[in-house]
């Protein structure tokens, strides 16, 4: 069976129908609210920073075992990985205890090449809003909790941000601004030690447009000491 392109009154129907779910915060796992003042708009800039802040040697979304899962991982909040473009990854991972664990579920990001370099932030802001308007699938499973009502989980940038901001200064950077993202992310409070499964499927649906068809299917299987 063929189905369309989700139009803006048809992901609202989408979302009316599955607000059956449980709203996250009822279960005690998503964390809703600022963790240390920063909004998830902020930890979804800093994800972004975080994820072009070392090399491709060393990059935990290009890696496909959750070996590399800790590289440049400090404070309160871990970030998980998905991958560029259209990608399916099993990863295992051990992460601190006593951190809230932060992941996209599939997102955009949009700055400044050579062809648009006077892009405005609110012209970025758009351009990262494109495909989310065009969600086809959602699917989110921490251990025996699974989300499926995307209308929770939207977070886009509220302020354009630098994109190399955190790459080291032996590198010489310039800047990368305005960047912007927008798209379905999770915050989890700190997980209990011992073993986890977190699994995230997402998928757009836009003909024609740029990672208009990007599906990601991740699934991590994650160990959470006190190290």
């Amino acid at each position: 069976m063929q189905r369309g392109p989700l139009t803006p009154a048809r992901i609202l129907l989408l979302a009316l129908a599955l607000t059956v779910a449980r709203a996250p915060a009822d279960d005690g796992i998503v964390q809703d609210e600022p963790v240390l003042a920063k909004s998830l708009a902020d930890y979804a800039n800093a994800w972004w920073q975080w994820t072009v802040s070392m090399p491709d040697s060393e990059s935990p979304v290009k890696d496909r075992t959750g070996a590399r899962c800790g590289v440049n991982q400090a404070g309160p909040v871990w970030f998980l990985a998905g991958g560029y473009g259209s990608s399916k990854i099993r990863r295992s991972c051990t992460i601190p205890a006593g951190v809230h664990v932060f992941f996209p579920v599939i997102n955009m990001l949009y700055y400044p090449g050579n062809a648009d370099s006077e892009l405005t932030c609110a012209e970025a802001k758009a351009s990262a809003a494109l495909n989310n308007q065009y969600l086809r699938s959602f699917k989110v499973v921490v251990d025996d909790h699974e989300y499926v009502n995307p209308v929770f989980f939207r977070t886009a940038s509220e302020s354009c941000f630098d994109l190399i901001a955190r790459m080291p200064g032996s590198y010489n950077p310039a800047t990368v601004y305005p960047a912007a993202t927008d798209g379905y992310w999770v915050m989890l409070k700190p997980l209990r030690p011992g073993s986890h499964r977190i699994a995230f499927r997402a998928e757009y649906h836009r003909p024609g447009g740029a990672y208009g068809s990007m599906l990601q299917d991740i699934e991590y299987r994650i160990e959470v000491k006190a190290l």
